[in-house]
C-alpha cells in the first residue's frame, strides 16, 4: 500500500473475503491504549482489540489477528525493535500528552481532532510522524528520548530537567514498586 497511489483501506482481506475495519484513528489510539493498559487481563484483549477494529468480527480469529495488525502497523512490515525490545522506553502516551498533540495538529495542520468526523488512521499516522520539530510536542518527545551520555554537561543538566518535568507518569502497580523501594532504602529496610 502506498498513501500517494492507493486509498487508504476501510476493509481487509480474510479468507478472500472483504471484512469491514473501522478505519477512523481513534480506534488505533484505543487498541494502542489498551495493549499498553497493565489493569486489562491479557486474555481479554485479544477480543477487546477485534471488537474495536471489526463490526463484525471474522471466524478466522488467527487471521483477522494478522490483518488487524497488519493494519495498525499501516500496511507496513513490522519493524525491528532498534534497541530496548518490548521494554523500550515509551517517549509518548495517548492519554497524557492528549493536548500536547491535539495542540500540534492543530498548529501544524489546522486540523481540529475533537471535532474532525473521520480521519483515516494511516493519514493520521502520516500525519503524527511528521509534525514539525519545532512544535512543543515533538520537543517533549525529544527530551524524553534524549540519551544524556554524550551530551556536554551544560546540555546534560537540561535535558535531565526537561525529562524530569515532561516525564510520563509511571503505571500505578510499578510507582507503588518504586514507592516501596524508596522508603525501605530510606528506613533501612532490605530489599
Amino acid at each position: 500500500m502506498n498513501l500517494l497511489i492507493d486509498a487508504a483501506p476501510n476493509t481487509v482481506m480474510i479468507g478472500g473475503q472483504p471484512y469491514p475495519i473501522r478505519a477512523d484513528f481513534r480506534e488505533s489510539i484505543l487498541f494502542e491504549q489498551l495493549m499498553l493498559d497493565r489493569t486489562v487481563p491479557d486474555e481479554q484483549k485479544l477480543p477487546l482489540a477485534l471488537n474495536l477494529y471489526y463490526p463484525a468480527c471474522p471466524t478466522d480469529l488467527s487471521a483477522a489477528v494478522e490483518q488487524m495488525l497488519w493494519f495498525y502497523r499501516c500496511g507496513k512490515p513490522q519493524k525491528p525493535a532498534l534497541s530496548g525490545g518490548a521494554g523500550a522506553e515509551r517517549i509518548y502516551d495517548y492519554e497524557y500528552d492528549d493536548g500536547y498533540i491535539f495542540a500540534a495538529f492543530l498548529a501544524d495542520y489546522g486540523i481540529d481532532l475533537e471535532s474532525v468526523p473521520f480521519l483515516h488512521y494511516w493519514k493520521y499516522r502520516a500525519l503524527f510522524e511528521s509534525l514539525r520539530p519545532e512544535n512543543k510536542f515533538c520537543r517533549i518527545l525529544q527530551y524524553r528520548a534524549a540519551d544524556l551520555h554524550d551530551l556536554p554537561d551544560e546540555q546534560k543538566r537540561l535535558y535531565r530537567r526537561m525529562k524530569k518535568l515532561y516525564a510520563l507518569p509511571r503505571p500505578a502497580g510499578e510507582q507503588e514498586k518504586m514507592d516501596e523501594i524508596a522508603d525501605k532504602l530510606m528506613h533501612g529496610g532490605r530489599l
